[in-house]
């Protein structure tokens, strides 16, 4: 089973998604005002792993959005998805 794990912080809003073998098992998004990403990624991955009954080592890999958007945002997302790469050895 293959387990993806989706990142989106480009925007104001935050988003995150798990798919498994191409199908969504999991989503949260919010979509504020303001700029909550680095509150609020972290325990939204946190609630994706924990609904899907998995572990950080069953994820296959990490998709992260590239833009455009808020610059700060994207390095949030991206600096996020790099550290559970480099963590979990995938891509």
């Amino acid at each position: 089973m293959a387990y993806i794990l989706n990142l989106e912080t480009a925007t104001k809003n935050c988003s995150v998604s798990l798919a498994q073998d191409g199908e969504l098992v999991f989503i949260r998004e919010f979509a504020g005002q303001g700029y909550s990403h680095a509150e609020l990624l972290h325990v939204y991955i946190e609630e994706a792993v924990e609904q899907a009954g998995i572990t950080y080592k069953d994820l296959s890999a990490i998709a992260v959005s590239q833009g455009p958007g808020s610059y700060t945002g994207l390095r949030i997302g991206a600096s996020a998805a790099k550290g559970f790469c480099y963590a979990l050895s995938i891509p």
